[in-house]
C-alpha cells in the first residue's frame, strides 16, 4: 500500500471511530449507560457474520501472517455483548429501561457462545495442519497439495 492509501485509510477509521464514539454517548444519554457498550458489542457480533455471509465459501481461510476472520470477530463481539450485559445486570439501570435484556442467563450464553466459537474456529482450521505439515499455505489454499 502507499503512503496515500494508509493516510486513506487512518481518516477512514479515525471517522468511524468517532462515529461510533457519538453513537455511543448519543445512546447513553437518550437510552440508558451501558446501551452504548451494548449496541457496539452487537454491531461487531453481527457486522463479522454479515462480513463472513457476504463473502461467501469461495474464500481462503488461511493467511501467510496472522490474520482475524470475521467470525473470530463475532465471537470476540459476543464475548464483549455478554461482559456488557453483566456489567448492566450490576447497575441495574440499562436493565430498567430494557427488562428483555434482564435474563440472568443471557450473559454468560454470550461469553461462553463465543469462548466456544472461537475454540471451533481454532480446531476447525485446517490452516494449522498445512503448515506443520511443510506444504505452502498458498498450494494448500488452491487444492493442489
Amino acid at each position: 500500500m502507499s503512503r496515500a492509501d494508509w493516510n486513506i485509510l487512518f481518516a477512514l477509521i479515525a471517522a468511524g471511530a468517532l462515529a461510533a464514539w457519538l453513537v455511543i454517548g448519543w445512546l447513553d444519554t437518550s437510552l440508558a449507560p451501558g446501551a452504548g457498550g451494548v449496541w457496539l458489542a452487537l454491531t461487531t457480533l453481527l457486522g463479522g457474520v454479515a462480513v463472513r455471509l457476504r463473502q461467501g465459501r469461495g474464500t481462503a481461510s488461511c493467511a501467510v501472517g496472522p490474520r482475524l476472520r470475521p467470525l473470530q470477530v463475532s465471537c470476540f463481539g459476543a464475548i464483549a455483548l455478554g461482559v456488557q450485559l453483566l456489567h448492566a445486570a450490576e447497575t441495574g439501570v440499562l436493565l430498567a429501561t430494557l427488562p428483555v435484556l434482564a435474563t440472568s442467563w443471557l450473559p454468560a450464553a454470550c461469553i461462553l457462545g463465543g469462548v466456544i466459537g472461537l475454540a471451533v474456529l481454532s480446531f476447525g482450521s485446517d490452516c494449522r495442519n498445512a503448515a506443520y505439515s511443510g506444504e505452502s499455505l498458498e498450494d494448500h489454499e488452491r487444492g493442489t497439495a
